[in-house]
Parts: C-alpha cells; sequence; structure tokens
C-alpha cells in the first residue's frame, strides 16, 4: 500500500509537468500578410470513400488556395479513386506496395514525387479543416521550420472515446505539452507540412519506409540531425474523427503502432509517463480499499485527490477533443480498456508480430 500511495503522490505531479500546455494553431491575423508559397496537398488515402469528400470540399473552399491537390489511392477496394475523378485534384493509383515499404510511407513518397510545389502538406483524408486553415498553417510556417498538427478529436461515436488516454499519452510522448521543453520528438501523421527541398534532401519517406509508426520514427530522423518540428493542437482550425466506424477499428488503429511507438520513446519521457499510467490506475484501487476499509482519513485524502485528477483529465482532454466530463469522472473505466488494447498491441508486435489496418497485414 505504501509504494501505491508514493506512486500517487509522483504520478500526480509528474501530470502537472507532463500536461503542463498546450499550444494550438491560431486563425491567421487578417492584418499579417501570409506568406505566398506554392504549396502541394498529398492526401494519402485507402479505402477512404466515406471521408475523401469531406476534406475534398474543405480544400476547395479554403482562404488561401493550394498551388495543387494530390490524392493518392493506395489500391483501395471501394469507391475511392472514382471519388477521386469527381474533383479538380491530380489523382495517383498505386495497385501494388513494393518489398520493404508500409501503405501509407509509400503512397505519401509517390505523391511527393508528383508535387511540383515549394512546400507540401501531407493530409490524411479524415482531416476537417476550417476554411481559415491553410492560410493559417502557412502563416504558422513562416519560420521554414517543418511544421505538425494534432487535430481536434471530434467525437461522434461512444467507442471513439476509448481513444482518450491513447491521445493524451500521445501528446505527451512528442514533448509537445512538457513543461520547458523546447525541442519536440517526432511528429503527428494526420497533418505534416515541409518544404519539398528538405523533404527530398533526405530521402523522404524512405528511411522509414518499413516503419508502422512512420510519422514519429521520420520525426526523430530529423531530430537527430538536428531539425526540430514545430508542433501544435488544431484547436478550431484542423479537426478529426477517429474509428468511429466501429470498436474494432479503435483496437486496431491504435494497436498497429501504439506498443511499437512507446518502445521508441526517450527513457526521459517513457520513465515518467509509465509512472503517470501507474498513479492513474492505482489511484481508483486504493480509493476501493478505503473505503471498504473504512479508513475515513485515507478515503478524504484520496477523494481529494481524485478530485483533482479528474480536473488534470478533463483540461487534457477538452484541448485534445470533444470529451465529456462523465467520460473524465470514469476514467478508471476507459483507462482499463487503454491497459486491455496495450497489451493487444504488445501481442500482436511482439509474438504474433502483425496486425491489421484497412484490410491489409502489416
Amino acid at each position: 500500500m505504501l509504494t501505491n500511495y508514493l506512486t500517487i503522490y509522483l504520478g500526480f505531479f509528474i501530470g502537472i509537468i507532463l500536461f503542463f500546455h498546450f499550444t494550438k494553431l491560431k486563425k491567421a491575423s487578417k492584418n499579417k500578410n501570409t506568406a505566398i508559397i506554392k504549396l502541394s496537398v498529398i492526401i494519402p488515402a485507402r479505402n477512404e470513400e466515406a471521408t475523401l469528400p469531406n476534406i475534398l470540399h474543405d480544400l476547395e473552399n479554403q482562404t488561401n488556395k493550394p498551388h495543387e491537390i494530390i490524392c493518392v489511392n493506395d489500391n483501395s477496394q471501394d469507391a475511392t479513386s472514382d471519388i477521386i475523378k469527381t474533383h479538380h485534384v491530380k489523382c495517383i493509383d498505386l495497385d501494388s506496395l513494393p518489398k520493404g515499404w508500409k501503405g501509407k510511407p509509400w503512397a505519401s513518397q509517390n505523391g511527393a514525387k508528383a508535387a511540383s510545389g515549394d512546400v507540401l502538406l501531407f493530409i490524411d483524408a479524415d482531416v476537417r479543416l476550417s476554411k481559415y486553415a491553410i492560410e493559417s498553417l502557412i502563416n504558422e510556417y513562416d519560420n521554414k521550420s517543418p511544421l505538425s498538427i494534432q487535430p481536434y478529436h471530434t467525437v461522434t461515436k461512444q467507442h471513439e472515446y476509448f481513444s482518450l488516454f491513447f491521445n493524451i499519452i500521445q501528446i505527451c510522448a512528442t514533448a509537445m505539452s512538457v513543461l520547458g521543453i523546447k525541442n519536440k520528438i517526432g511528429f503527428y501523421g494526420p497533418v505534416f507540412m515541409v518544404s519539398k527541398e528538405l523533404f527530398d534532401s533526405y530521402g523522404g519517406y524512405e528511411p522509414v519506409k518499413n516503419a508502422v509508426a512512420e510519422d514519429f520514427q521520420l520525426g526523430k530522423y530529423y531530430n537527430k540531425r538536428g531539425i526540430y518540428i514545430n508542433l501544435l493542437m488544431g484547436g478550431d482550425q484542423i479537426s478529426f474523427t477517429m474509428y468511429k466506424e466501429s470498436f474494432k477499428n479503435v483496437l486496431e488503429g491504435w494497436s498497429k503502432n501504439f506498443s511499437s511507438g512507446s518502445s521508441a520513446l526517450q527513457w526521459w519521457l517513457l520513465i515518467p509517463i509509465i509512472i503517470y499510467v501507474a498513479y492513474l490506475t492505482a489511484l481508483p484501487i486504493e480509493l476501493v480499499n478505503a473505503f471498504i476499509s473504512s479508513n475515513l482519513n485515507h478515503l478524504a485524502l484520496l477523494s481529494v485527490i481524485y478530485a483533482l485528477t479528474v480536473i488534470m483529465i478533463y483540461r487534457s482532454a477538452r484541448n485534445i477533443g470533444t470529451y465529456p466530463l462523465y467520460v473524465c469522472i470514469f476514467y478508471p473505466f476507459y483507462l482499463l480498456m487503454f491497459h486491455v488494447i496495450f497489451f493487444y498491441s504488445i501481442i500482436g508486435t511482439y509474438i504474433f508480430k502483425t496486425t491489421t489496418w484497412k484490410g491489409r497485414k502489416l
């Protein structure tokens, strides 16, 4: 019990440090001249017939029009290709996957190869953009450093709430929200903006062609060469839905890259994250023990800590997506599902060495 209490106290203060601030993409000021660049938007798409029309519509209605839009149809089995061809965008159809490449890196690599712009903007098909989003991205890109955005998670189905702790820990894993950390780690896969010159000079996605968590690994590859990526939250400019089809999508989506991604973390981030998760796990257990044993002093103290913990989680959750207060109040249930999915990910990654995503074995 003493060990649990020490973990709770330490984890609580670690949580404050890990999730100190969330910097969001701001709408471009009307009084500020937005840099004029030739922007190539690249959308890798595999079986995205349900989401692709939305992102293409958003791009058509931007206040700052991109130079070109390139959709890469990654051997889709649905109407993705037909949807692309009904819009005024460049279409690249891929019907095979070379040995040693994963699907998304290969699709992104081909899109970049066909691009004629000075700056590349990779966007996932399930992302949604406000009409000022491109203008805001270009405005933020003034410093010429690569830029990556974690979209605001618009939750539409109850099972999507199981993404809560994966999203929270993912933000922490890049050090974006950590107190006093200037150099971020990796980048967020849904939105990534980089100059074509820089992208090509480092081989594009070639260095991480076989990585499942290619975004995090490519960001680390840049970091080791002294290139740090500006990481921001999408705020009210960039959002997405995540795995809304079914719980199976949540299971496959997070298990395909979370255990491998966590193993690539810097030790000075991994250890605090482990303590933080241990504290969130131990707290409700000790609270129930104090209630059962009628230890009123411990019950009162732990109840206060639990209330403060709910506030901490809610603050993080509201910066990340549309997570209601009741999800944070009953966080142990969602944390339990985090443990289950993470364990499933470990089994798939290190024992069976395979997982499935969008009908393709990885």
